[in-house]
């Protein structure tokens, strides 16, 4: 199997990280509309898509203050990453980050985080954080977190109530 290349996100790449977004992000919205219902499900959740696919777009436009990175494989991008540094706090974030699910277990999501985390060790960062969901279709994302070093965890929780 080809090595990916990890490089920066270019104007062509952009709908690319949008459709990969979507395709990894099927289960964890399927999940939600079962432990939510329809009803909030239809209300909270309405368009996820496209707000994931504008929370990419935003992340890879240059005023936003993100970087992106791509993973490529023979050409083709099948991973990207989102993150910032924080120059006052020091902390840098992972955001929306995700390899398309038939790519999904090669080591690409590794490869990712370590061209993150030099990037931001040269932009002086000195930790970084990422957030995920603590429900079973996460389970993927908090084993590659793990993975990848990450150990430090604070607890979170979302509810919702019917008015």
């Amino acid at each position: 199997m080809a090595e990916p290349v990890i490089r920066e996100v270019k104007p062509e790449d952009v709908e690319a990280a949008c459709d990969i977004a979507a395709a990894a992000w099927e289960p964890v919205f399927a999940s939600f509309r079962q432990m939510m219902g329809d009803e909030l499900f239809g209300i909270a959740c309405r368009d996820w898509r496209g707000q994931k696919a504008q929370q990419v777009r935003e992340a890879c436009q240059a005023a936003g203050g993100a970087m992106v990175g791509v993973a490529e494989l023979a050409g083709r991008v099948v991973g990207f990453v989102t993150f910032y540094a924080n120059e006052e706090s020091r902390i840098g974030e992972i955001s929306n980050n995700a390899v398309h699910p038939q790519f999904q277990g090669r080591g690409i999501a590794p490869k990712m985080y370590g061209h993150v985390f030099a990037r931001l060790r040269e932009l002086g960062m000195l930790y970084v954080k990422v957030c995920t969901g603590g429900d079973p279709a996460h389970a993927p994302a908090r084993r590659a977190y793990e993975k990848a070093g990450f150990s430090t965890r604070l607890p979170g929780l979302e509810y919702y109530r019917k008015l």
